[in-house]
């Protein structure tokens, strides 16, 4: 768990550094969609870790898979990042985003 909240912070981290537009003027994914790919994204990161090869053979296999779930969502990369961006400063929004995360994959956590 600490390795997501790892990499989640670095994440973060690139998409203020990244994002320069006026925020309030991009479209983004909307918060259900938003939820259901940040549930993937963080179930395969756990799978991902659970394989233990070595660091850059993981952030590759991650990063396939991750374009996997952006090809299964329909949305490109580019705009997944502008609508986290546009999530991250709007901290309310994106609290209510993450709960609903969080809340799901402790369920997934329980029954697995």
């Amino acid at each position: 768990m600490n390795n997501i909240i790892i990499r989640f912070l670095s994440v973060l981290t690139f998409f203020i550094i990244t994002s320069c537009e006026n925020q309030n003027d991009i479209k983004v994914i909307d918060k259900d969609k938003m939820v259901r790919i940040l549930i993937e994204m963080h179930l395969t990161e756990e799978s991902v870790l659970e394989l233990k090869l070595p660091k850059d053979t993981l952030d590759i296999l991650f990063t396939e898979k991750e374009k996997k779930i952006f090809r299964k969502y329909m949305v490109e990369e580019e705009y997944y990042r502008k609508s986290y961006s546009y999530y991250f400063f709007r901290p309310v929004e994106l609290e209510s985003i993450y709960e609903r995360v969080i809340d799901s994959l402790s369920f997934y956590q329980q029954i697995n």
